[in-house]
């Protein structure tokens, strides 16, 4: 039996669950992944180089104006002030939207909320940081839809 560790996400009916990171990038860059990577494993110490950082390659994300579309859009659940866990019976998903990421696990590869993130800014870039997958989100919607 393998450890579970901090970052791996599982839901109530055991399925491996991804946590997905977005993040509206500034420039598209081949490194872009490189410095989130480091940005991501970045010690306390250094949080005035990583902001700085950050704010060189990211734009923020409208956070009220996304929560309000999505409560609009999807039948959902408040889990706390910051955390809308989406109600389907296809998927389970979870997001979290703040400034700088938003934050999104789930049971699906591509989960339907992907679609909403795309429509609002097709400079959308997704890692999953534990298992080392990230890919521009715009691509991946014309992929899958066209």
């Amino acid at each position: 039996m393998t450890k579970k560790t901090n970052y791996e996400h599982y839901n109530n009916k055991g399925d491996n669950m991804r946590k997905y990171y977005l993040f509206i990038y500034k420039n598209n860059s081949k490194l872009l992944y490189t410095i989130l990577e480091t940005l991501y494993s970045l010690k306390m110490d250094n949080v005035n180089y990583g902001v700085e950082l950050f704010n060189q390659v990211c734009d923020t994300f409208s956070v009220r104006l996304l929560n309000n579309y999505i409560k609009e859009k999807y039948a959902y659940k408040l889990i706390n002030k910051k955390l809308i866990k989406l109600l389907s019976n296809d998927e389970t998903t979870t997001i979290s939207i703040r400034y700088a990421t938003t934050i999104i696990i789930t049971n699906k590869n591509m989960p339907a909320i992907f679609k909403i993130f795309n429509i609002y800014n097709k400079k959308i870039f997704v890692v999953d940081f534990y298992n080392k997958d990230y890919f521009w989100l715009n691509e991946q919607i014309k992929n899958k839809y066209s």
